[in-house]
């Protein structure tokens, strides 16, 4: 999700955040009697008047499409990241584009996060968040694995990304540790 996206976001939350609050104090107030003959003060004949009106139906459907529409933007900026399959790379000129192939990337991360005894590579996935690459790497450890050499792994992993991306590149490398499958113990397997 873009930084736009969530500003808006976070400004939306905030407004229908604070309309539930009033909303949900008023009904207090109405509850405890606070507000004296609440139900004779509104006045809600001049709503129930257009009711009747020929386009009532229409400003009604329309405002369920706009509500429609923004839940479907809504959702489309919080849908799952796709992966990038190239990323251009700093320095490229109006001559040609420097790209790197983002399968061969987490490859070659992938290679050495599982030179560490005990993890088993199970591939990973690259993708832009905001400014920033993302490479993420999946990996299994088995039962007896030492920490410290799987953290140094890591490091590693990340120094691979650092070296083949370029060090003008805003990238970040997470390592998710997933089950172990029993069947694949002790063989590595890089998609």
């Amino acid at each position: 999700m873009n930084r736009a996206a969530a500003g808006t976001e976070r400004v939306a939350v905030l407004l229908v955040g604070l309309v539930l609050l009033a909303l949900g104090a008023a009904a207090a107030a109405w509850e405890r009697d606070w507000i004296p003959d609440a139900v004779d003060r509104l006045d809600l004949s001049v709503l129930l008047d257009r009711t009747d009106e020929s386009w009532w139906p229409w400003a009604v459907g329309l405002l369920g499409l706009v509500l429609v529409i923004l839940a479907l933007l809504w959702l489309r900026a919080h849908a799952r990241r796709r992966s990038l399959a190239r990323l251009k790379l700093p320095g490229t000129g109006r001559g040609g584009a420097l790209e790197a192939d983002s399968g061969a990337l987490v490859d070659a991360a992938a290679a050495s996060l599982a030179e560490a005894p005990g993890v088993t590579a199970r591939g990973g996935r690259v993708w832009r968040d905001q400014r920033e690459i993302v490479v993420e790497l999946r990996a299994a450890l088995d039962p007896g694995a030492d920490l410290n050499e799987v953290a140094d792994a890591a490091d590693r992993a990340a120094a691979v990304l650092g070296t083949c991306l370029g060090p003008e590149t805003s990238a970040r490398c997470r390592v998710v540790l997933v089950r172990a499958r029993p069947w694949a113990r002790g063989r590595t397997r890089v998609r």
